[in-house]
């Protein structure tokens, strides 16, 4: 039992390591990497990984590809139907004056249905905040959304399958003309698939299409984004609380 508790404490600590140092890239990550299943109260979960986004806005339509997106996260259980959040990731801002540099959001998962139940469903509601580029000069941006996420098993390798509908909302106050000018409303759905590669660690690759209607410095910026990408996550550590 002592060398199965160390193994779980060097992966919890290789994962941690990996929330800290994981680098802000180009755009913010509007997949959630999770089913609507909760973490029980007093354990930890942890995920990293990467993947891409294509969007086009306009007009007039302009195309915009990032194929590398670093992206970890760490969870814990505050009982059996809800557990927080919190991830580096980037504010959604697919404009071409706008580039961001850093941001993080924070969450609250609730799950709607007992634990028992085949399919399952939870509410999410997030909240992020950092900083971007407007025209070379840094600006504070802020970020709240809302998930509705949906989960069932499958039968193959005990994996699970999830959708998600995601709608969010980002405003830059501090850039000219205030939020009225450089705001960005998205709201999509996603899919994913989280698979177990061994009793504490799941890949869990995901999709996601979503519409994009706001404003770049004044000018209209409608259009569509594209978003897919991978994690790894590790769950099953010892509690922290509550128990074995």
């Amino acid at each position: 039992m002592k060398r199965r508790g160390d193994r779980g404490a060097r992966v919890a600590a290789l994962a941690a390591g990996l929330v800290l140092l994981c680098a802000p890239a180009r755009a913010f990550w509007l997949l959630g990497f999770s089913p609507a299943d909760t973490l029980p109260a007093g354990t930890l979960g942890f995920i990293s990984g990467t993947g891409g986004q294509y969007t086009s806005v306009g007009p007039p339509q302009k195309d915009s590809y990032t194929p590398s997106l670093a992206h970890a996260g760490i969870r814990l259980g505050l009982s059996d139907d809800v557990d927080v959040g919190y991830r580096l990731v980037q504010v959604a801002l697919p404009f071409s004056a706008a580039g961001p540099t850093l941001a993080s959001e924070a969450d609250v998962k609730w799950r709607l249905t007992p634990k028992t139940s085949l399919w399952q469903a939870a509410v999410v509601p997030t909240i992020a905040y950092g900083y971007v580029d407007i025209g070379g000069v840094s600006k504070n941006a802020w970020s709240p959304g809302l998930d509705l996420v949906f989960s069932r098993p499958l039968a193959w390798r005990d994996a699970r399958v999830f959708t998600e509908l995601r709608y969010l909302y980002a405003a830059v106050d501090s850039a000219p003309g205030g939020a009225a000018n450089t705001y960005l409303h998205a709201v999509g759905n996603d899919w994913g698939i989280k698979i177990p590669l061994t009793p504490q660690i799941s890949l869990i690759p995901e999709v996601g299409l979503f519409d994009f209607m706001g404003r770049d410095l004044g000018a209209r910026a409608d259009g569509l984004g594209v978003q897919y990408g991978a994690v790894l996550s590790v769950t099953g550590l010892p509690r922290l609380w509550g128990g074995r």
